[in-house]
């Protein structure tokens, strides 16, 4: 047990057990209330609040770019809040930037805060126009996720690793405090090696503190980490970076869950040769036990797969690799319903890790992998469907330039009702590039090459409502993440 860590640096990595599934063991679960909000909150109100737990100083092991990107005709003015973190005290830096129409804009936060070791970013912007992404740049390769709208006093990050030695894996969660109080948060620890607990953990107002479970659970294959605020509420997310046989080469950041949930849906999924996928359940519970199907979405409405049927005992996470999973060969691209079948909400991820390839036809055996490239990726399962979703994206030629000569990537726009059809209409700079239908519990995948080149933002909206995610691939790493909600979700539950 470690108690009352203000900050702890460093970073961490890796992942994937070989296994197909994998309970973690149990934790010691307080009492507290089964309070639900949607992990997915749409930008909304005259003023938007980005929050981008952050990563490392130019230093460190994970150093931090905001992109910020503007889908309006109109100029847009930000507010940006850069807030230090580290050992050395230091002021937040506050600083105003414009973005053109339809442009881009990227900031290196640890240039207004020269000595923090580590960086988070608040941003605001007037209108739902302008979306904020952070990417973390790491020897490893390059991770990106979607900065956060909202804080929250509980969060769940439910699949790192901490092998540092043999696969050189790094664990590292963010925890952004906007506020001008102090957050105390107290972090429970639950690994394959064992039990542990942080608490009393003090973040300062307007500071990130970077906590490095490396240095908690030592050798852990796979540790979740249960996310208290007791006093304040903050933005968390996590860096995984590793290097090695078994977790493979790759940098992996993603939001944390934000809370629990009868039903998560995870857009972005594939098995193949050279492709892993874990989905990752947790059940928060701390007296009741979670019986859980993984239904299986094909791309092909003649393919039919059974779901995934687990039990998730009360504080554990449950870890299911779908490349031990036969009934999935040859399905290609798929989407993935995590459903919980007892009164007893769950939170859903997935993590992904892709090896590079010898030949250039050996993406064909991955899922369809745009590129060969290695590559690690981290995407938290949306509870909440909505019409109007922005995505960024970007396309790069072979030569590394932007354009549309190479696949790079794919948009994937789900329809969680078993009931409804839902027509999307797929338009950039304003422009309508596509219009699909899409059937009841199904899905559809659209290259991201044939709806744009360079940086550009996607706007999708939908007859009904839907879950948008985006895989990118880049020239050394790729990436998987969720739209932003750009209008007020609702429940999958309740979807008819």
């Amino acid at each position: 047990m470690r108690s009352m860590r203000v900050l702890a640096i460093i970073a961490i990595g890796g992942l994937l057990l070989a296994g197909v599934l994998v309970d973690i063991g149990d934790r010691a679960v307080p009492h507290r209330a089964d309070q639900y909000e949607s992990a997915l909150v749409a930008p909304a109100g005259v003023v938007n609040t980005w929050f981008c737990p952050g990563g490392s100083g130019v230093a460190g092991i994970a150093e931090l770019t905001v992109q910020m990107m503007n889908r309006s005709d109109e100029r847009r003015t930000v507010t940006v809040s850069v807030l230090p973190g580290g050992s050395a005290p230091q002021d937040l830096s506050t600083l105003e930037m414009s973005i053109e129409p339809r442009g881009r804009v990227l900031l290196q936060p640890s240039e207004a805060v020269p000595d923090a070791e580590w960086v988070g970013v608040m941003v605001e912007t007037t209108g739902a126009d302008v979306v904020v992404e952070q990417i973390l740049t790491a020897a490893e390769g390059v991770g990106r996720s979607p900065c956060l709208t909202r804080t929250a006093g509980s969060w769940i990050v439910s699949n790192g690793a901490t092998r540092l030695a043999v696969e050189k894996e790094r664990f590292v969660v963010m925890l952004l405090n906007p506020f001008p109080d102090v957050a105390v948060v107290d972090i429970e620890l639950v690994a394959d090696v064992g039990r542990d607990s942080i608490d009393g953990l003090v973040v300062p107002a307007q500071r990130v503190a970077a906590v490095d479970i490396t240095s908690e659970v030592t050798v852990a294959s796979t540790v979740a980490a249960f996310i208290d605020v007791v006093s304040g509420r903050v933005a968390a997310s996590w860096i995984q970076v590793a290097d090695g046989l078994i977790a493979g080469r790759g940098i992996r950041t993603a939001p944390a869950v934000p809370g629990a949930a009868d039903l998560w849906h995870l857009p972005v999924a594939a098995v193949g040769a050279d492709r892993r996928d874990v989905v990752a359940v947790s059940n928060p519970s701390a007296t009741d036990t979670a019986e859980v199907d993984v239904e299986i979405i094909p791309e092909d409405p003649q393919i039919d797969v059974g779901p995934i049927e687990i039990t998730v005992r009360p504080g554990r996470t449950a870890l299911i690799d779908l490349s031990r999973q036969a009934r999935l060969d040859g399905i290609g691209h798929f989407s993935l319903a995590v459903r919980s079948l007892t009164p007893v909400p769950v939170a859903a991820s997935i993590t992904s890790v892709t090896a590079a390839f010898a030949d250039a036809d050996s993406p064909a055996d991955t899922g369809g992998t745009a590129a060969a490239v290695a590559g690690s990726t981290a995407t938290i399962g949306a509870d909440g469907a909505a019409r109007r979703w922005l995505v960024p994206a970007e396309v790069r030629d072979q030569d590394g330039a932007t354009g549309p000569d190479s696949e790079t990537g794919s948009l994937v726009i789900v329809n969680p009702s078993p009931a409804g059809i839902a027509q999307a209409d797929v338009t950039v700079a304003g422009n309508l590039v596509s219009s699909v239908e899409i059937g009841p519990l199904r899905s559809r995948r659209l290259p991201l090459s044939g709806l744009g080149s360079g940086h550009f933002v996607v706007e999708v909206d939908s007859s009904a409502p839907v879950v948008v995610g985006r895989e990118v691939v880049g020239l050394t790493s790729r990436s998987a993440s969720l739209g932003v909600a750009v209008d007020q979700p609702v429940p999958i539950a309740g979807l008819r």
